[in-house]
């Protein structure tokens, strides 16, 4: 159910979880017309160790500028695809700050909002390419942004090997195209390799590896808020579900039992 925001200041909180950086985003406004103003962002590089900071982070902003959890108006979270454990804390923080402060959550999808910037700068079609795990990545295709600005997929986004992603970016036979996104630098001899060969294919500067703090807060602001939590973007199952037997095994557990556990709290 959509909600409106009835508040003299309109205080936003947005957050992405969905690679090795960190993004927390903070903004307001006095009128809903209005555009947000950035008061902060940060970008913390803490792979496997967000839990640590990603709370603490937060508070630390909100207090910087004289705001409590309570005072959140909205919150709008990354909902993937990217980092399954990533996401998943950041679900589970917008889950608690929202049951804290009544605000409404919104999820919004990832590989839109990394691809902007890219598209605005390059004119071309852009291929986000961004990291899954080894020789893995997740790709989207975009037409070349609009005039008014506006960013239109011609694919879904996929979960495929660095080789099916490069078959899927050739069978559309572009002339010229930008990839962008961290699939290209953690897989970069095949990349370098498969634009060597494909000329009409360049790689955009590494800083388009992370969304620009404007395009976030553009997505949020574009993005439609709940009193009901979304559900992350998983493409693929976790790297534990999927070594489920081995963990099992040292633990002496058996995987029926496993399963039987995990049943009720593993989205299907």
């Amino acid at each position: 159910m959509s909600v409106s925001i009835d508040k003299n200041e309109d205080l936003l909180l947005a957050i992405n979880g969905a690679e090795e950086t960190l993004q927390i985003v903070l903004a307001r406004r006095s009128e809903d017309e209005e555009s947000y103003s950035l008061l902060e962002a940060k970008r913390l590089v803490v792979p496997g160790r967000s839990v640590n900071f990603l709370i603490p982070s937060i508070r630390d902003s909100l207090k910087l500028f004289g705001y409590n959890a309570g005072e959140i108006s909205r919150i709008a979270i990354t909902a993937g695809p990217g980092s399954f454990t990533g996401l998943r804390l950041t679900f589970a923080a917008a889950a608690g700050l929202s049951a804290g402060s009544g605000c409404p959550v919104c999820a919004m999808e990832y590989l839109p909002i990394l691809a902007k910037g890219a598209a605005i700068v390059s004119g071309l079609p852009v291929w986000a390419v961004t990291h899954s795990r080894r020789m893995q990545v997740y790709l989207q295709g975009f037409e070349p942004i609009s005039e008014n600005g506006k960013l239109t997929s011609f694919t879904p986004p996929l979960p495929v090997t660095i080789q099916e992603a490069a078959e899927v970016i050739l069978s559309y036979r572009q002339e010229k195209a930008a990839l962008s996104g961290s699939g290209l630098l953690k897989n970069k001899a095949f990349f370098d390799e498969f634009m060597a060969q494909h000329p009409q294919y360049t790689a955009m500067p590494e800083r388009f590896n992370i969304p620009a703090d404007k395009d976030m807060l553009d997505a949020a602001q574009q993005a439609e808020y709940s009193d009901e939590m979304p559900m992350p973007m998983y493409l693929r199952g976790s790297d534990a579900e999927e070594n489920l037997e081995a963990i099992t095994r040292k633990r002496g557990i058996s995987l029926e039992a496993a399963r039987e556990q995990l049943k009720d709290i593993t989205p299907r």
